[in-house]
């Protein structure tokens, strides 16, 4: 529990760092720029500043963070999403200092700032992932472990071996093919002798599922049989053995069940789907997001007025109408109200839609539908003949 614990605490500290070092940069840049263009009646951009344009960015790395709190392979990639609003606004003051300053070393010191930020990233990844100790196995994060040979990744999660990045690694949440531990037959760390050619089907919500194809070399490899799939994993002696004690823990006493894979039940009208409807692994409801953020604006208007007040900025108090340090109270009413109402909405329309989408999502990984019924045709099948009414 302890290491857990700090394992979390040091990833969260280097996020907050992600976030904090290129605002903090955009700030100082800000100040250097306006000493240079010797401007006395225009304060230079602040901290401040630039973190109310962050928080609503930062509000979604948070959601983020808290959706995926064992899925510690997406801390990284939130890292990443905390350090944009510091590093666009370090940009556009690097950009001035470069052009209109005649400081082109402005550019270097952004690329440096850059770089440190993805540093911070593989920074969260290591400190979460590495090394697999029997406090992490016993644990409830996901324990990513190498492929060898492959592009793919081998992810043992809470309740599930998973392997991604079957397409590319850009895209290690899609193309997953999963093996819960309730569909877990056995598996065991072999050795390839020849080389084979292993193929697994994505469910494409069509008739017909999406092959892909690896090829695994001679040696070391996991086998994996569950009771929807049979994966055949290439892997170093050393990942196959550590992975295979992490399956083996995080499954034991688990029973295995078999689950069928389509219901003969007549659908009701609000499951009939269109003939061309497909839901891939690796669609995205992109269009949750817009609405989302439609959604969040009375509740990022309210916190930028409350904010206004509480850092004293001038360049805020202008923009969320803040007068002499007060806020309208009608004002703050309104937005008070209308965050509510859009959070109900949010709620109804995004999140209990996304959360739904998840579920399905990872069904789809783990029990692939099997092809439609045959037409009924009224003939016995393999038999050429009518059937005889009664």
């Amino acid at each position: 529990m302890i290491e857990v614990l700090a394992r979390r605490a040091a990833g969260l500290l280097l996020i907050f760092l992600a976030a904090a070092v290129p605002v903090v940069s955009a700030a100082r840049l800000s100040a250097w720029e306006n000493a240079l263009a010797a401007r006395k009646s225009v304060a230079p951009l602040g901290i401040a500043d630039v973190a109310v344009i962050g928080t609503a960015l930062w509000a979604v790395v948070l959601v983020g963070l808290w959706w995926h709190w064992r899925r510690v392979t997406m801390w990284p990639i939130w890292s990443r999403w905390a350090s944009v609003t510091g590093l666009f606004a370090a940009f556009l003051e690097c950009a001035q200092l470069a052009g209109d300053r005649g400081e082109p070393v402005a550019l270097g010191l952004w690329l440096g700032l850059a770089v440190l930020c993805w540093a911070l990233g593989e920074a969260v990844r290591l400190v979460m992932t590495h090394p697999v100790t029997t406090r992490l196995i016993a644990s409830k994060l996901e324990i990513p472990f190498p492929v060898r040979d492959l592009k793919a990744r081998l992810c043992v999660r809470e309740d599930r071996l998973v392997l991604d990045s079957l397409a590319s690694r850009r895209k290690r949440s899609r193309d997953v093919v999963a093996v819960p531990w309730t569909a877990l037959r056995s598996i065991e760390l072999v050795e390839v002798e020849q080389e084979m050619t292993c193929q697994v089907i994505i469910y494409a919500g069509g008739d017909v599922g999406r092959p892909r194809t690896f090829d695994v070399r001679p040696g070391p490899a996991l086998h994996v049989v569950g009771t929807v799939r049979e994966l055949l994993i290439p892997v170093t002696a050393e990942v196959g053995a550590t992975a295979l004690a992490a399956v083996r823990a995080r499954s034991e006493g688990i029973e295995t069940g078999e689950r069928p894979l389509w219901s003969y039940r007549p659908l009701r009208r609000h499951e009939l789907r269109p003939a061309n409807w497909e839901f891939r692994t690796d669609s995205r409801p992109y269009v949750l997001g817009v609405v989302g953020a439609f959604l969040l604006m009375p509740l990022v208007m309210l916190c930028g007025t409350v904010l206004s007040q509480f850092t004293g900025s001038a360049r805020m108090q202008k923009q969320f109408q803040v007068v002499d340090g007060h806020a309208d109270s009608i004002w703050v009413v309104t937005l008070g109200i209308g965050s509510v109402v859009f959070l109900y909405l949010l709620n109804r329309f995004v999140i209990q839609e996304f959360i739904g989408f998840m579920k399905h999502q990872d069904s789809i990984e783990a029990y692939p539908e099997a092809p439609p019924l045959p037409p009924k045709t009224g003939t016995v099948p393999g038999s050429g003949k009518k059937r005889k009414k009664r």
